[in-house]
């Protein structure tokens, strides 16, 4: 069985009174791709923070590489690759300097993918990072992370700000770099589209708490939305399925389950008599993500924008 390589147990982080992160178990399995997924302020740069180690959790526990990432040797932060959500480098750097400066710093530098990415990435190696648009700095953190040729390699919303090319040799570079499967990736975003065609796993979380985790083609085998024209009490779903998620009123039933298999489901329909009428839908990983917590984010953040707006006219 493969060693997880991350590893949480019921982290948790307050911020005043706010809880960002709550309870969080994770295990990411080493040689993975590791989708780790939600909505903007689902609370996933804070756990990437504390698995860092930057950011101490207010209960609970984290290992990174088997240990408390705030006691790593500097040898053990050589093995992990970072790249966060708002990373920048001297505005006066040039890429050439900033690639000879890690080159410098990390035993297992990668100088020849450096030299290949700079052509790849289309990057000026003598132009200054100030001069860079927000993809070319994007690409330029990413070059400087993924040559590191680290053992885990940690990226938090690492598509911002590219383009449609740019986020798919990124995709490529990342398939590349785990094919040994001793490398591991975790990934952190809200942008699902490429992502599915590269992780193997992944977890979403919802206001900070775990809301779906499993590899990605059970997921995609065990879960549909059932849709029946008539109530049916959830009490009576419990008995046959995991449901993730629930609606039911006068026009009918509405449900997201997790475990669907064609005996539970003909056993279902039997007791219920339901053959004709229901109706089974699958997911590919964006409609899954937008039917568990994309609606609700949205309407979140609507409200928070109303609430916002009443309070700059008062």
């Amino acid at each position: 069985m493969s060693e997880d390589v991350i590893q949480t147990h019921n982290l948790t982080k307050d911020f005043e009174r706010e809880r960002a992160v709550d309870s969080l178990s994770l295990a990411v399995p080493q040689g993975s791709v590791f989708g780790f997924l939600g909505v903007n302020g689902a609370g996933k740069t804070t756990t990437v923070r504390m698995i860092m180690g930057h950011l101490y959790p207010t209960k609970g526990e984290v290992e990174l590489l088997g240990k408390n990432p705030w006691k790593h040797t500097e040898v053990e932060r050589h093995r992990v690759a970072y790249v966060s959500d708002n990373m920048h480098l001297p505005g006066w750097m040039t890429p050439k300097q900033a690639i000879r400066l890690n080159a410098s710093l990390y035993p297992s530098w990668d100088s020849a993918l450096a030299e290949r990415l700079l052509f790849d990435l289309n990057l000026n190696r003598w132009k200054k990072y100030r001069s860079f648009s927000k993809g070319e700095k994007r690409r330029l953190c990413l070059l400087l992370a993924i040559c590191q040729n680290a053992d885990v390699l940690i990226l938090d919303e690492p598509a911002s700000g590219l383009d449609v090319v740019a986020r798919h040799k990124f995709l490529d570079l990342i398939l590349e770099r785990v094919y040994d499967g001793r490398r591991t990736v975790f990934l952190s975003s809200h942008l699902l589209s490429d992502l599915e065609r590269i992780i193997d796993r992944l977890v979403i979380i919802h206001r900070g708490q775990l809301h779906l985790s499993g590899t990605l083609d059970d997921l995609k085998t065990e879960v549909r939305e059932l849709r029946l024209p008539h109530d049916i009490p959830r009490e009576s779903l419990d008995s046959y399925f995991e449901i993730l998620h629930y609606e039911s009123n006068e026009q009918g039933t509405v449900v997201i389950i997790r475990n669907f298999e064609d005996a539970r489901f003909r056993a279902f329909c039997q007791q219920f008599n339901v053959d004709e009428i229901v109706q089974v839908n699958g997911f590919n990983l964006e409609d899954l993500f937008v039917k568990l917590v994309g609606t609700e984010g949205n309407r979140n953040r609507r409200n928070r924008q109303k609430r916002k707006s009443k309070h700059l006219i008062a």
